[in-house]
């Protein structure tokens, strides 16, 4: 692929995701810089620290919101914009980068953001460009795997687990935060959607748990219907007639508590009276709560995830059943959770970009399992060191 033009991406937000994808992005091929955009300083002089050819990357220090000419003018010579920032942002870089007619993908985390995204479809096709919100490890990847036979099969149910681990549990939740605390509460508390016989459903989150115990980790673990990680999946199977549900993992008993906290008001989020010192305080739960988990459950940077897509259906009148299981641990400068959010973002941001010649990509606005290749997916993963994805 040297021969190909040199291709600059412009990554907004130079936190650890970001930094993630830049240094897929830099090392897969020799024929791409990178900008990195954020309003700190300490960011981004870690992100240019982080890559191992730092004379590919410049650095621009700037807010987000409101987008400036400044923004952009970076945005207009991208060969494609990566929004690596809290998703609040995400409709507005969207907007700028489509007018911008320069490709675009983030990381996602809300579906209202997302469907909003999605209505840009008519723009992107006059602009030119494609845009794919919802990257990352779940929703991205993990229903990017879920189509890996769709088609050969006809499915009638998909079933998806993901969970973010530490290597070494302690305490009695046996959980240390890979992101953050608020992405984590919105993810266990929002309602989730499902598809069941051709409807979409709305069910609680956190419900519906189940015991798991052939993961490619070795070990007993629960899993639970979750919010995050659906994207477009539970609307576009339904719409087919096919089952589908996303489940977070995590060490049994860690559900209990989380639910309990929930049933006793830990995590309100309007404000209420407590006394202390026999004085009245206005505390809001939900803040006092995630602060606290916050401190008491940091990550030491040795992490794990272990997800599955899993699926069945008939081929040619014929029962068939498929798991793509996946098992990746911190290596190196990244945890395990920024290498399979920032890897597979990156592998979208490439084909956004035309870097693969293999997967040609449309005008429009789409969710990345709409249109990338599973195959291909996988291939680069391997290619960047994430090995432990096995189909069976």
């Amino acid at each position: 692929m040297s021969d190909m033009p040199k291709k600059r991406f412009l990554i907004v937000g130079a936190g650890r995701q970001g930094c993630a994808v830049a240094a897929f992005l830099l090392e897969q091929f020799d024929n791409t810089a990178i900008d990195f955009v954020d309003c700190s300083a300490e960011q981004l002089t870690q992100a240019v620290t982080l890559q191992n050819d730092p004379s590919r990357v410049a650095v621009h220090k700037m807010g987000v919101s409101p987008v400036d000419d400044a923004l952009r003018d970076l945005m207009s010579r991208s060969a494609c914009v990566i929004s690596c920032v809290p998703y609040r942002f995400n409709l507005e870089l969207t907007q700028a980068s489509v007018a911008a007619k320069a490709p675009f993908c983030d990381l996602g985390g809300n579906v209202g953001t997302v469907a909003a995204q999605l209505e840009l479809d008519a723009e992107c096709k006059s602009a030119g460009i494609a845009i794919a919100p919802d990257c990352g490890l779940a929703p991205g990847l993990l229903n990017i795997l879920a189509e890996f036979w769709s088609k050969d099969w006809d499915y009638q149910s998909v079933r998806l687990y993901c969970g973010g681990l530490p290597q070494y549990p302690t305490g009695v939740m046996n959980y240390a935060l890979t992101f953050n605390v608020c992405g984590l509460l919105n993810e266990y508390l929002d309602d989730c959607e499902v598809s069941r016989g051709g409807r979409l459903e709305i069910i609680t989150g956190m419900s519906e748990p189940e015991r798991l115990s052939d993961l490619a980790l070795p070990g007993e673990f629960e899993a639970f219907a979750t919010s995050g990680g659906t994207s477009r999946g539970a609307k576009d199977y339904a719409a087919k007639g096919i089952d589908y549900i996303y489940k977070t993992i995590r060490h049994p008993g860690h559900r209990d508590v989380i639910v309990a906290m929930w049933e006793m008001g830990f995590f309100d989020t309007n404000s209420s009276t407590h006394v202390s010192a026999n004085k009245p305080h206005e505390l809001v739960p939900w803040d006092v709560s995630g602060s606290i988990m916050e401190q008491n459950m940091p990550s030491d940077g040795h992490d794990l995830v272990v997800a599955r897509a899993a699926v069945e259906g008939t081929q040619g009148g014929d029962a068939v059943k498929g798991e793509i299981n996946l098992i990746d641990y911190a290596v190196d400068r990244f945890t395990a959770m920024e290498r399979t959010t920032g890897f597979p973002t990156a592998i979208v941001a490439a084909a956004l970009a035309g870097m693969y010649e293999e997967q040609p990509i449309e005008p429009g606005a789409r969710v990345p399992f709409q249109f990338m290749n599973p195959r291909l997916v996988i291939d680069e993963l391997n290619r960047a060191g994430i090995n432990g994805i096995s189909i069976r």
